[in-house]
């Protein structure tokens, strides 16, 4: 297997607003008639976004949390899912990004920033049935034991 395609487990630090933006965007997606669970919303996200653009997202979070009055939310959950190699890469080159350009972030918060970022919930909902083709539910694709 490409060491890019080879999938690990990754933990990402969420908090009970990015569960409730994760949760509203899939149900967006099952409101077109998409099965997905919010696993799957996550990584579609994850592949589908251009690195530029999660960017982009990360620094409207980062100004729009800038503003917000100190917030003493705490942790939610540690949301576990199975990750592409090449996903991972692709955040951690954004955050790369960002820190040559003087921003400080974690891989946590640009996955935060892309779960809050407004999306074109019809075009993404295309772009999900092409992936579910792609990458099916693990749970799925695995063939029961005789």
């Amino acid at each position: 297997m490409n060491s890019a395609t080879e999938e690990v487990r990754a933990s990402f630090t969420f908090y009970a607003s990015d569960t409730k933006a994760l949760r509203r965007l899939t149900l967006a997606l099952r409101d077109r008639g998409l099965d997905l669970q919010r696993t799957d919303v996550f990584r579609l996200l994850l592949e589908v976004t251009p690195e530029v653009e999660m960017m982009a997202h990360a620094t409207l979070r980062l100004r729009e949390e800038a503003k917000a009055p100190s917030s003493n939310e705490t942790v939610d959950e540690r949301f576990t899912v199975r990750l592409q190699r090449g996903w991972l890469k692709k955040l951690d080159r954004v955050v790369d990004d960002l820190a040559r350009k003087d921003v400080d972030v974690e891989r946590t918060f640009v996955a935060r920033a892309l779960v809050h970022a407004e999306h074109d919930v019809p075009q993404l909902a295309r772009q999900a049935a092409k992936f579910i083709a792609v990458h099916p539910d693990r749970r799925f694709r695995e063939k029961p034991a005789k």
